[in-house]
């Protein structure tokens, strides 16, 4: 049997650049913190230092990265409780920050251009 080969391309539509990327990216608060493991021990949260956002703040700014994870415990014989846990996307920040860079080169190489016209003028002089 042959595969298939799709391109991207093909499975993917609606594809926009992504809008005011450097300006989303300052608005995010990236912190480090430390889980609180002991009390929630049936999530499994990782031990030490750690370093992210905070999902409030990064559903403002992005919506779409935010989803909510639901988490079932044992609550006595046969009967479970359940928490709602929001997660970050935070691979998906990639294309983000791969904009943003595009963006601040793009204003670097404008500004090497003003200063070289700057600096010329004021060689003539």
């Amino acid at each position: 049997m042959k595969a298939q080969t799709l391109s991207d391309k093909d499975i993917k539509t609606h594809i926009t650049e992504i809008e005011s990327p450097l300006q989303k990216l300052m608005q995010l608060e990236p912190r480090q913190f430390l889980y609180n493991s002991h009390k929630y021990k049936y999530l499994k949260l990782n031990e030490g230092q750690q370093y992210g956002f905070i999902a409030d703040n990064m559903k403002r700014i992005f919506p779409d990265l935010v989803k909510e994870k639901k988490i079932s415990r044992p609550f006595g014989k046969n009967a479970y409780r359940y928490a709602r846990v929001s997660t970050i996307d935070q691979t998906a920040l990639i294309p983000v920050l791969v904009a943003s860079i595009k963006q601040q080169q793009e204003t670097i190489e404008q500004l090497k251009t003003q200063v070289a016209e700057l600096k010329k003028e004021i060689a003539v002089k």
